[in-house]
């Protein structure tokens, strides 16, 4: 009978978005321990792990890992979540919503502490307008209510046309923030965007990223600092 209880116990640990009981629309808490599932037992339902790592998937599915090759063809993904399984990796702070009539998480942002402030990290989304609105506003909300994180692209665009985000715009105050080296930009490299975001925007660098997608990225950190 212990044995049965264990076994029982073990089983209700993977969890289901379902199991989350979240309020249609409502954006809610996830915690690292909501991504608990036994090794020793084989995966009998699709589970949480299962059901936002396909929103991950989604979202990074144009962010190119490795080229394609004679033998193999491009791969595509979130460099630090490859699976169900890397879930919730070192994200403490997660938080996902079910915004649309179907059953099942549409948004999802994972993030953790650095510095004293909440780092923005990871993204999922479905692909529809609603859940890439819900991250678009959410995102802006957070870095106004004193998070930061490291944009580049179409997201740090928008940040700065459509909502003003703040940058962190020296070196110095990038590297402690990240408490990792960057290599120094400044300026926006191409005249038509350097122009259009002015001289408050000037704090673009580069840093390396381990990894399948090695190599430099320029980024941009934005946030109230």
């Amino acid at each position: 009978m212990y044995l049965l209880r264990e076994y029982i116990k073990e089983l209700l640990l993977e969890k289901k978005w379902s199991d989350l009981n979240a309020p249609k629309g409502k954006t809610i808490p996830l915690a690292p321990e909501d991504f608990e599932s036994p090794e020793d037992q084989p995966q009998i339902v699709r589970d949480l792990d299962d059901e936002i790592f396909d929103l991950i998937k989604n979202a990074y599915g144009d962010v190119e890992l490795a080229p394609a090759t004679d033998d193999t063809p491009a791969t595509f993904g979130n460099i630090k979540i490859q699976s169900p399984e890397d879930l919730p990796g070192q994200y403490t702070i997660m938080k996902a919503a079910d915004i649309d009539s179907d059953p099942g998480p549409d948004y999802f942002r994972g993030g953790k502490m650095r510095s004293g402030r909440f780092k923005l990290g990871i993204v999922g989304h479905d692909g529809s307008e609603a859940a890439i609105n819900r991250y678009l506003e959410e995102t802006a909300e957070d870095l106004k209510a004193g998070g930061i994180g490291e944009m580049s692209g179409k997201i740090a665009h928008i940040m700065i046309t459509r909502h003003g985000i703040p940058a962190v715009t020296t070196k110095e105050e990038v590297e402690a923030a990240l408490g990792k080296a960057v290599q120094w930009v400044g300026k926006h490299p191409e005249a038509k965007y350097a122009d259009r975001y002015g001289s408050d925007y000037e704090g673009w660098y580069t840093r390396g990223i381990s990894g399948p997608a090695s190599g430099a990225h320029m980024k941009i950190l934005l946030g109230n600092i």
